[in-house]
C-alpha cells in the first residue's frame, strides 16, 4: 500500500490590503537614498532649458504630483507661448469645473498630470522659464525650478543622476553643471 504525502493544511487567504500591516497601518516603501543637486552658474539660456527638461524627463516616472506657475520675470520665448496659453486654459477649465477655487489666481499653482503626455509637454516647455514649478514623489519634493530659469534643484537617486548626466552630455552640456547643494554656514 502506497502512502500519500501529507499535505499542509490550506491557509486562509491573506485579507490584509497590499502595503498594509496586520494592524492596518500602511508601510512606506523603502526610499532609495537621494542626492540633492543644483544647477550651477555659467550655462547659456538654451543649455539651462535643456537641463531643466532632461531633469523632468528622467524624473517623470517618479513624479506623483506637479504644478507650475504661468508667470515669468522675463518675456516668454515665442516657442513657449502656445504652452503658456494652454496652461492658462487648463487653469480656467479647473476653475469652471470646481477643481480650483474661483478666488485662486488662475496663473498660480496649475496642476499638471505628468502621466498625460500633453500636460507633461506643457511642463517641459514652461518649467525653464517660470517663476516656480515643482514636482513631488509622495510628500517628498524631487524637482523645483524657480526665478525664471536661474534656479533648479533636484533630488535624484544614483540611477537617475547617472541617466541625467548622460542625457545632458549627449546634448553637449558638461555634466559638471550640476553640483551639490551648497552647505549653509551655521550662525553662532
Amino acid at each position: 500500500m502506497k502512502s500519500t504525502p501529507e499535505r499542509a493544511p490550506e491557509r486562509a487567504p491573506d485579507r490584509t490590503p497590499e502595503g498594509a500591516s496586520e494592524s492596518g497601518r500602511r508601510h512606506e516603501p523603502a526610499r532609495e537614498p537621494v542626492r540633492e543637486l543644483v544647477l550651477l552658474e555659467g550655462l547659456n539660456p538654451t543649455g539651462v532649458a535643456h537641463v531643466h527638461r532632461e531633469a523632468l524627463r528622467v524624473l517623470r516616472s517618479a513624479i506623483d504630483t506637479a504644478h507650475v506657475d504661468a508667470y515669468s520675470d522675463d518675456a516668454w520665448p515665442a516657442e513657449v507661448l502656445p504652452s503658456y496659453e494652454r496652461l492658462l486654459t487648463l487653469a480656467s477649465e479647473a476653475q469652471a469645473d470646481g477643481r480650483r477655487s474661483r478666488r485662486d489666481d488662475p496663473g498660480m499653482g496649475i496642476d499638471i498630470d505628468v502621466s498625460d503626455d500633453e500636460q507633461f509637454g506643457l511642463l517641459l516647455a514652461v518649467a525653464p522659464h517660470t517663476i516656480h514649478a515643482e514636482a513631488c514623489q509622495g510628500d517628498r519634493p524631487v524637482f523645483s525650478a524657480n526665478d525664471s530659469g536661474t534656479s533648479l534643484w533636484l533630488a535624484v537617486t544614483r540611477e537617475q543622476e547617472a541617466e541625467l548626466r548622460l542625457q545632458i552630455r549627449e546634448l553637449g552640456i558638461p555634466a559638471a553643471v550640476l553640483g551639490d547643494v551648497p552647505r549653509r554656514r551655521r550662525s553662532r
